[in-house]
């Protein structure tokens, strides 16, 4: 089902309970220069990525890892992890922060660099009266939640934390490529090469 269509249902379903027809909004593109730009822990020069902003609702978490699929445009084995960790973060967002509350966004970024893949989940701050600070807890088998972060740890080559000066506060991650062996099956056969 397409995101329209799912919109198209949601407002259907929205106006059967309350009589009133909303629509939900649909993805944005980020537009902020910041926001498209890579973590780059050395210099160079200038790249850029792909952003897009959406509802910090749990909805847009297939919203996102529909677009990431497209936007990084990596194979089935290397896409699958990078959703994962992706979504991890984009919940801890809807459930830690502002960004979860009525009007809130979630900004979601990928840069493919060189034999890497960066992607960057970005709220707009901590809740009213809260210090919401991303952080490794210890690990406790018992409890219900808490794991998205550790997650994230173990399941990515390298990752971090920026406070931005504005309140909003980004956790990236970079997912290395995997170099297929020729000694692998091929994903796809191109045909009209023979």
């Amino acid at each position: 089902m397409g995101m329209r269509a799912v919109a198209v249902k949601q407002a259907e379903t929205t106006e059967k309970s309350t009589g009133t027809r909303t629509v939900p909004p649909l993805p944005k593109r980020a537009t902020a220069s910041v926001d498209r730009a890579p973590v780059l822990l050395e210099d160079r020069g200038e790249l850029t990525g792909h952003a897009m902003t959406v509802p910090g609702e749990p909805f847009y978490a297939r919203v996102m890892r529909r677009r990431l699929r497209t936007l990084a445009s990596l194979p089935e084995w290397e896409v699958g992890p990078i959703e994962l960790l992706a979504s991890e973060l984009f919940n801890n967002c809807v459930h830690h922060t502002r960004s979860g509350q009525a009007g809130g966004e979630i900004t979601i970024s990928v840069c493919k660099l060189a034999g890497r893949t960066q992607v960057r989940v970005t709220d707009v701050g901590p809740r009213q009266g809260e210090i919401a600070v991303p952080c490794l807890r210890p690990f406790d088998p018992d409890a219900e939640g808490r794991r998205g972060l550790r997650l994230v740890a173990e399941g990515a080559d390298r990752w971090g934390t920026i406070h931005h000066d504005d309140g909003r506060t980004s956790v990236w991650f970079e997912v290395d490529r995997i170099e297929r062996r020729s000694d692998q099956p091929a994903e796809h056969v191109d045909h009209a090469q023979r």
